[in-house]
């Protein structure tokens, strides 16, 4: 196009190709930003905890800023507690089945065992592994430990044994994890009054023997495949944590196995 005095309109090819040049950035970008945002969902990075447990052995926690994972390689067990609806799946891969607790059912409870009532706490600034941590000093309304209660059928008396009516607790300081991961590890630990991962416990009773029952031995930083860090599917879903831990079969060879060695 010619302006009235016969020159061609170089203002507006101008705009033209800085449009189009514009255009190709973006087109570009899009195109070189789509691996990047591949790449950055096939991992994770989560806080490993490794614990040994004086009820179940070794197990791991896996923690993250949307979910926590438990397994428990001595019962086969796996709990999974993953937003956004953060219920928590106890899933058995060897029977693949799992029982399902909704959030609203789990999050105020304690898992099967019986509450803790604190009766007084004070803390101690501590460290663990060159990271800040506390020790608590409870006192508590006495309490029988699973360990006793687990061996109820051993004893020729229905009365319980000695109670432990104060505790010790390492927990891990400084450690910013959601509401809800909280909650599962409150859960989990059936310690209600957690503010961070807990890194050692311990029963201390009346004639001073303590029973330390949970111990950290580790603690890493690690990136996990993205594949591991999600709910497990196509199980079969019960209503019993009994069906789930296979329970029936537990005790059957329980029984079978005092049948022998009775004389």
């Amino acid at each position: 196009m010619l302006n009235r005095d016969g020159t061609i309109a170089s203002r507006n090819i101008g705009k033209a190709i800085a449009v189009l040049a514009l255009t190709s950035t973006v087109t570009l970008s899009l195109l070189l930003a789509q691996p990047c945002a591949a790449a950055k969902i096939s991992s994770k990075k989560v806080d490993k905890f490794e614990y040994k447990l004086e009820v179940n052995g070794t197990s791991t926690l896996l923690l993250g800023d949307d979910g926590a994972i438990w397994r428990v390689p001595r019962t086969g067990i796996t709990y999974y507690c993953m937003a956004p609806k953060w219920d928590i799946i106890v899933f058995n891969s060897s029977t693949n089945q799992a029982r399902i607790y909704e959030y609203a059912h789990w999050h105020l409870r304690e898992e099967g065992k019986s509450p803790i009532k604190v009766k007084t706490k004070s803390t101690i600034p501590s460290t663990f592994n060159g990271m800040p941590a506390t020790w608590l000093y409870l006192t508590i309304e006495p309490m029988e430990s699973l360990k006793n209660q687990g061996e109820f059928f051993y004893r020729s008396s229905t009365k319980r044994a000695h109670d432990y009516s104060r505790m010790e607790v390492l927990e891990l300081q400084d450690k910013k994890i959601s509401k809800h991961v909280l909650d599962f590890v409150r859960w989990r630990f059936s310690m209600p009054f957690l503010n961070g991962p807990p890194l050692k416990s311990t029963n201390v009773y009346a004639d001073r023997k303590r029973e330390t029952t949970l111990n950290a031995t580790s603690m890493a930083h690690i990136t996990i495949p993205i594949s591991e860090w999600q709910n497990p599917k196509k199980f079969k879903s019960v209503n019993s944590a009994s069906l789930v831990n296979d329970e029936r079969t537990k005790f059957k060879n329980a029984a079978d196995m005092f049948d022998t060695l009775m004389p």
